[in-house]
């Protein structure tokens, strides 16, 4: 008997626990390797900002200065998105005015040619044109 070309069956996926804790040490050994790389080439968690003491003498001021910036990223990012959806908009409407024009084209191109008006061919154009006008 000849023996399929695909197994019956999916394999196991069992090891035995030697191979298997062989394989955890080796990960363990790898990451371990890849955090040694890291902090010799200075990859540092970013240090979170103090704030401002409370004892400064314009704390307020600065407070509210900070705020302002927050406010002007802000409604920078906004903008930035508003912009983003206009031309995506812009560019929806360009390519539906093209699909649009390349119908009708389709529809005119197909009737310029005579044809008998009882036949099938003609008659399936005419239904293709009620088809394409229903959607628009």
């Amino acid at each position: 008997t000849k023996k399929p070309p695909f197994p019956l069956r999916k394999a196991s996926k069992r090891l035995s626990c030697h191979k298997r804790f062989k394989i955890q040490k080796k990960v363990r050994e790898h990451h371990r390797k890849v955090r040694k790389e890291a902090k010799k080439r200075g990859h540092k968690k970013p240090k979170k900002d103090p704030g401002i003491p409370s004892a400064a003498p314009f704390k307020e001021e600065l407070l509210r200065e900070a705020e302002q910036r927050k406010q002007r990223l802000e409604e920078l990012k906004q903008k930035q998105k508003l912009n983003r959806q206009k031309e995506h908009e812009k560019k929806r409407k360009l390519e539906a005015k093209k699909n649009a024009a390349t119908i009708k084209d389709k529809a005119e191109g197909k009737t310029k040619k005579p044809l008998n008006k009882n036949s099938k061919k003609s008659f399936c154009r005419e239904l293709m044109k009620v088809k394409c006008f229903n959607y628009f």
